[in-house]
């Protein structure tokens, strides 16, 4: 007896393509991550760059949009004192951030090619108490520098309470740990989810705040609350990533870390310094523009910066993509298999340098007309100059991984102290003879000092590898 032919399915044609394909997008985002084993070290990374670009990009669309509505919903000036809270918040968190991710990646490798499980969860387990204690330590610092430092950074003073209650929940909101988890395990499409929903939420809440109640201290609290959402899920999603790779590991006896992993310190330092030498270099200016030249300068000195930022973001696309990969390959081959890797991908950069660059001139203006209006148009000549610094940016962004994945921390550390010592020189030189714009100018001049040191380190790693063994 042959069997009865299926139901036919009753369903709207639309549901039966669209809506079961989104179903079906959505349930390969949550499956693990498919090997690639069999993959060139190149194709992966252009592998893990697809879902970088799949969250990050999203991401950077979406905050065209969310800018746009904080801008045209505060105006300049009350814009400007939003950016000077952000600006303010993300120095402080840079300064007391080892970056922990890059130590997690870099260590736990070895320890997964050795098999040893135990001693990656004793990584784990000390890299989030240092973020931790990271945390609590710069919520102390920011009150502290909130009631002694509030008229240097040019703050009214109906803020100070308003400030500080976002920096505590952007403090709280530590997803370096998580973010190492499921960069080490290749896991880039749960990375994708969690990075989504920082810009989703942002721009949801922005609209809803824009037609009812358009108030700085409205937007904090979207800008708080959507980062506090992202470490939840980043925390789940990293949390059934272990679960699911090596059980329930005894992570105990944590402070033998130091004893395990050879060069810790050095590498949570070079860490410290990358990340506090960028942030410093994207966010002090806005508050050195802000206590010279007041408010409405600073705002519109960030605005130009955040439209900028898709070009540095891209360079942080390629930097994120590129250093576990190199990492991975530096454990298994040594310095040479990584010199390779990076001239690929160092020819890319200057490729999207080439690109990127007369973009900016042609469509720098009217973005800022159809986003922020006649009232920001101000922020053009800021955008061309601080564009130029994020192209040059861009063109070093192999650099640090492969220093970082060879082992040369200090080197790192040096050149990003020279990097912040040229920008803070210049901006004091600068900011009271040209105004506002000298600082953006002396971000040039840090870029191009930064471009030199990086490419000079590089050729130096590229002759080494070179070398007989």
């Amino acid at each position: 007896m042959e069997p009865a032919p299926p139901p036919a399915d009753r369903r709207p044609l639309f549901y039966r393509t669209w809506i079961d394909k989104g179903i079906a997008a959505v349930r390969r985002l949550g499956a693990p991550a498919a090997d690639t084993g069999d993959q060139g070290p190149f194709r992966r990374i252009m592998t893990h760059l697809s879902w970088i670009l799949g969250g990050k990009g999203y991401g950077a669309i979406l905050s065209l949009f969310y800018l746009a509505i904080v801008t045209r919903g505060l105006g300049p000036a009350a814009y400007g004192s939003f950016a000077l809270i952000l600006s303010s918040t993300l120095v402080l968190q840079a300064i007391l951030n080892f970056n922990i991710w890059q130590v997690l990646v870099k260590y736990g490798q070895e320890h997964i090619h050795s098999g040893d499980h135990p001693a990656l969860a004793r990584l784990i387990r000390f890299c989030t108490a240092v973020d931790l204690a990271m945390a609590l330590l710069g919520i102390g610092a920011a009150a502290l520098i909130l009631w002694l430092g509030r008229g240097l950074l040019g703050m009214p003073a109906e803020l100070v309470w308003t400030a500080f209650a976002y920096v505590v929940l952007f403090m709280l909101s530590i997803r370096n740990v998580p973010r190492g988890i499921l960069r080490l395990h290749s896991e880039f499409s749960q990375t994708f989810l969690a990075e989504a929903v920082v810009p989703t939420l942002k721009t949801l809440g922005a609209v809803v705040a824009f037609f009812t109640h358009p108030s700085l201290e409205i937007f904090l609290i979207v800008w708080a609350g959507s980062e506090m959402a992202s470490t939840l899920v980043f925390w789940w999603l990293a949390n059934r990533s272990c679960r699911r790779a090596y059980g329930r590991p005894d992570g105990r006896h944590w402070w033998r870390v130091w004893r395990e992993n050879k060069g810790l310190p050095e590498l949570m330092v070079a860490s410290n310094f990358g990340t506090m030498a960028y942030t410093v270099a994207q966010q002090l200016p806005v508050l050195l523009v802000g206590s010279f030249a007041g408010a409405t300068e600073a705002g519109i000195y960030r605005l130009a910066h955040q439209l900028t930022q898709s070009i540095t973001i891209m360079a942080g696309f390629i930097g994120l993509a590129s250093y576990t990969e190199m990492t991975n390959i530096y454990v298994k081959q040594g310095l040479r298999g990584v010199a390779s890797l990076y001239v690929r991908l160092t020819l890319i950069a200057l490729g999207l340098f080439l690109l990127l660059a007369p973009a900016i001139v042609l469509l720098g203006k009217p973005l800022l007309l159809l986003m922020s209006g006649p009232a920001f148009l101000g922020a053009y000549p800021f955008l061309l100059v601080l564009g130029l610094a994020a192209c040059l940016q861009m063109a070093t962004v192999s650099c640090e991984p492969m220093l970082m994945a060879a082992g040369r921390s200090r080197l790192i550390i040096g050149i990003r102290l020279a990097g912040t010592a040229t920008l803070i020189a210049a901006i004091y030189l600068m900011l009271p003879t040209m105004g506002a714009i000298g600082a953006a100018w002396s971000k040039v001049l840090a870029e191009t000092v930064t471009l030199l040191l990086l490419f000079g380190a590089s050729f130096l790693i590229l002759r080494e590898s070179r070398m007989p063994s």
